[in-house]
């Protein structure tokens, strides 16, 4: 019987048998074979048989599928011991299916079971930096706030632009800002195509940043180990024989270099920045401040990145109809935006069920919602509503989500992180535009719920049935640069629901005028109690929609709900 012998690295082999006469390749949970792999499109490739013979077509995926290292356009035949690619994802066609191999000395298993996702068998990214943070006794010395405010700097300035060119120079020329011993810097992206680094930005002292896809080559050993270990690495004076050499054609006294991570936790490239200041090499603090800035610098990127190849395919699309050019870019690039600000699942933790979800109603959408893990095992839980809708809106919530990770890293108090990001909004933010926003902190043990709100309230429903307003404690955000926020407490009990919703809810509209309001709201929440968060969630937003009828709703329903158990 022919079989597709799946690469799994170190650990071997794994055999998936072509039992049927058509198997179906990709991320989707309905396909045959599963390959649970960044890059592999949803629906990315089948394989057929006609007659004798056997055959791979792609599937019109992102990343495309290639037969011996030759990208595949149409249904092309295969022979025995032909090599597949599924982007990143490696097979050999077998039309005999060999012996499966012995996994860990158990022979038992017999051809592959379709409900385990390839990457779960295999070792890739399983090292992994944290890379949201800096870590506490970095040793920043004595210009800590200097330091901090030229970091959010380089964050703050990251919201405002999709195109990346001018997004690789923000990050270079701040990064600059942040390192006054700096004397050259490179950003690595890995291409799309070819799958190798290619560099796309550079700077040095006194120069502007240069931007391009064609830029080098350059030798870069030590971007190669970055980018194949997902670790950091701080290079001073003589290094190892393997790492001997810098990113440039000559040796430098320091290099700090860091990976650049997607949305989605993939590697997108890396960020260099090399030093022959020998009264200031770099340190480990700095390598955890570069470590920290490229995290939202990668989500930046790639945010910047799918607007280009967007932007890209539309110009392509407009030859047939011109017209819808611009609706389609600019749909795709919001839907792309909004779908990153959001928690990729709920967190776990031990006594709560705690779930959010965020339903748009636009191309871009400025409600955002949270989920942050402290160090000390708290969580921060964040629910904001810009004011209008749009990419605008979206644009400026990515903005407001960079302030609030930066200053949580620092381990501040909630009314401290809201008067600090105010500060920031009221000069970003143009004149009428707000934030309403709830920043508060869960403590599993002692089940207290520290919050500071700008004008974003929610409420708790008791286990006997009783409400109490969980109450604004600010103004909103963006309007007063000298405002000073509060903080506020509630202890929570067995059988309490915390509801956090934006005001779409409260305020869908019926075809007779009226509002769905916070009463509907509650005896909603109390009706579906018994279910999970996610679950009441999506209750709540099916009966706003079943209250609006056939009116439209306006504005973004997103809610966070708390249940204690």
């Amino acid at each position: 019987m022919p079989s597709i012998e799946i690469n799994l690295g170190v650990k071997g082999a794994r055999t998936f048998p072509l039992k049927s006469h058509e198997t179906i390749v990709g991320r989707n949970h309905y396909c045959d074979l599963l390959l649970d792999s960044h890059g592999v499109s949803r629906r990315h490739s089948r394989i057929f048989c006609r007659g004798d013979n056997y055959y791979v077509e792609d599937l019109n995926s992102i990343n495309g599928t290639f037969l011996n290292r030759e990208r595949v356009h149409g249904p092309t035949l295969l022979r025995d011991g032909d090599t597949i690619h599924f982007y990143r994802v490696s097979g050999v066609f077998r039309l005999e299916a060999m012996s499966p191999p012995n996994h860990d000395g158990d022979n038992s298993d017999e051809g592959f079971d379709q409900q385990v996702p390839i990457e779960s068998l295999t070792p890739a990214n399983v090292v992994r930096t944290s890379t949201t943070a800096v870590p506490t006794g970095s040793g920043l010395s004595g210009a800590v706030e200097q330091r901090l405010q030229a970091v959010l700097k380089v964050v703050g300035s990251l919201g405002r632009s999709l195109d990346l060119a001018g997004v690789l120079a923000n990050i270079l020329d701040g990064l600059f800002d942040v390192f006054p011993q700096s004397r050259r810097g490179n950003i690595w992206l890995i291409d799309d195509e070819t799958e190798v680094p290619v560099l796309r930005a550079t700077k040095q002292t006194g120069s502007q940043t240069l931007c391009s896809d064609s830029l080098g080559p350059l030798k870069m050993s030590i971007t190669d180990d970055v980018i194949a270990q997902r670790h950091a690495i701080l290079s001073i004076d003589e290094i190892d024989e393997g790492q001997s050499e810098s990113i440039f054609d000559f040796r430098l006294r320091s290099s700090i270099c860091a990976p650049l991570t997607g949305p989605y936790d993939e590697i997108l490239g890396a960020i260099c920045i090399d030093s022959d200041d020998g009264d200031r090499p770099f340190t480990e603090s700095d390598l955890d401040v570069l470590t920290s800035v490229s995290a939202v610098a990668g989500q930046a990127t790639e945010y910047a990145r799918q607007h280009e190849r967007l932007v890209e395919n539309a110009i392509k699309y407009a030859i047939e109809k011109e017209r819808r050019r611009r609706a389609e870019e600019k749909l795709s690039v919001a839907e792309s935006v909004q779908q990153s600000l959001y928690p990729k699942g709920h967190p776990a933790v031990a006594g709560f069920d705690i779930a959010g979800a965020a339903f748009p109603t636009e191309e871009g959408c400025g409600d955002y919602f949270d989920f942050i893990p402290l160090s000390d095992g708290r969580l921060a839980i964040v629910v904001g509503d810009v004011s209008g809708h749009g990419l605008g809106a979206a644009l400026y919530m990515v903005q407001t989500r960079s302030y609030i990770r930066a200053y949580m890293a620092q381990e501040l108090g909630v009314e401290q992180v809201l008067t600090r990001v105010n500060q920031h909004l009221c000069a970003d933010l143009k004149s009428g535009t707000f934030v309403t926003l709830f920043l508060g902190i869960l403590d599993p043990i002692s089940r207290e719920l520290i919050w500071s709100s700008a004008g974003h309230p929610g409420v708790r429903l008791s286990g006997d049935g009783r409400c109490d307003e969980i109450k604004a404690t600010n103004l909103v955000l963006g309007l007063l640069d000298n405002v000073v926020y509060e903080s506020a407490s509630i202890q929570l009990c067995e059988g309490d629901v915390v509801v956090l919703p934006t005001d779409g809810i409260i305020e869908a509209m019926s075809m007779e005028q009226t509002i769905f309001g916070q009463q509907r709201m509650l005896k909603c929440v109390q009706d579906a109690r018994q279910l999970s968060s996610e679950e009441i969630i999506v209750a709540l937003s099916e009966a706003c929609r079943e209250f609006a009828g056939e009116k439209p709703i306006h504005d973004d329903m997103t809610c966070v709900l708390i249940k204690v158990e």
